[in-house]
Order: structure tokens, then sequence, then C-alpha cells
């Protein structure tokens, strides 16, 4: 099996007082299809402080793949649940989505778990195009037009989650995440295996714990 996620990584504390966790859609996901078994690269952008530290050596212990997890110094890593401070958070435009996915030999599902500008989504689904891999979109409700993905793209919503502003916000970010990141790793492993589509979405509902709205 081979998963490649782009996203952007982020830290959260699981305690008041405990460690930077790893956290958000992206790492998630892909911890979860790590923990099934499926070899998974994390491409994006994360700053060059110890929160981003933080982040890399979770995904080694995890198994998780991050060569090309790129490291800005100009930028912060995002810290979920604190204030936010002067500096920008990681770029993840056009020509580092296409360097990133380039250092991959190998795509079988291209899951893209970030918000994208529309020049960084087409090298995306360029990159995706050369590597013959199917492509899964996570979005927030109504971010996304379908009709500009293609008919090859699976675009799974979500509604959008507030900022969190305090520790307790931010584990609840969390658990969000991880619930629904773990359908997402469930969904892109189905179709690694060569499921369809409708199938594999299926079995992953039956598999989670994520709960689709009815609206």
């Amino acid at each position: 099996l081979m998963i490649v996620v782009l996203g952007r990584p982020r830290v959260y504390r699981p305690e008041p007082d405990g460690e930077l966790a790893p956290g958000g859609l992206a790492v998630e996901l892909a911890l979860a299809a790590a923990r099934s078994g499926a070899h998974v690269e994390l491409v994006g952008a994360v700053g060059d402080d110890p929160e981003g530290d933080r982040i890399v050596i979770e995904l080694g212990r995890a198994g998780v793949g991050h060569a090309a997890l790129m490291r800005d110094p100009a930028t912060r890593t995002p810290h979920v649940g604190q204030p936010r401070d002067a500096r920008p958070l990681p770029r993840l435009e056009a020509a580092d989505v296409e360097l990133g996915l380039r250092y991959q030999a190998e795509c079988r599902v291209l899951v893209i778990g970030a918000e994208l500008d529309p020049a960084a989504l087409v090298a995306a689904q360029e990159a995706a195009d050369f590597h013959g891999a199917a492509v899964v979109m996570v979005a927030s409700t109504g971010s996304v037009e379908p009709e500009a993905l293609g008919a090859e793209v699976t675009l799974l919503e979500r509604p959008a989650i507030e900022d969190a502003e305090s520790v307790e916000d931010a584990v609840i970010v969390a658990a969000n995440d991880a619930a629904f990141g773990a359908f997402v790793a469930e969904y892109a492993i189905r179709l690694d295996r060569g499921e369809s589509p409708a199938t594999a979405f299926s079995a992953a509902l039956e598999a989670s714990a994520w709960e689709p709205s009815l609206d």
C-alpha cells in the first residue's frame, strides 16, 4: 500500500501540562493509515521550530514517512489552543506541492487534507495523474465546487471547525480530527486495494466512529 497525504501538520497539548503532540487532519489520517499497515508519506510544511521538531519525531516513531515535509524558518508551526504570533503559517503553494510530490517514487492514493489555492490544487492533481493515483480531497462544506475537481476525484466534506482558543477546545478539535481522519484513512486504504469508491465508502463508514450528517 502507498498513500500520500498532503497537508499542514500542527500541534496541541492533550493535557494542560503535558507534552506537545502532533495533530491536524492530515496527521491524524496519516497515523491511522500507518496503524492499519499502510505505507504512508506525509507531504507538507511546518515551521523550523520546536513544534515542527516534535511533529517530525512523532511521525518517525509512528512509521509515517516525512522526507518531503518542508521546514520553513520564516513561518510557524500552528499550535492549536494557543494565541497566534506574528509569523505566517507554513506555506503550501504550487511550487511547494510540486516539489514535495516529486519526491514520491510511488503514489497510489493521494489524500489532499489541506485547503489549497487553485494553482496548488492543479499541481497536486497533475502529480496524481503522473502516478496514476486516485485522489481524495477533504474540504469544509461548501468551500470547493465539485465540478472544478473532475469526475475522478472523491470530495469528502465536513463542517468547518472553529479555531480552538484553549487547551480544552484543542482536545475537542483533535478528537474530531482523529475520528474523521480514521474514516478517510480507511477509505483511502480500500481504494488502494482496488475497491470501488462506493464499496470503499460504505465499508469505511462501517469500520469507523465517524457519523455523517443527515443534512
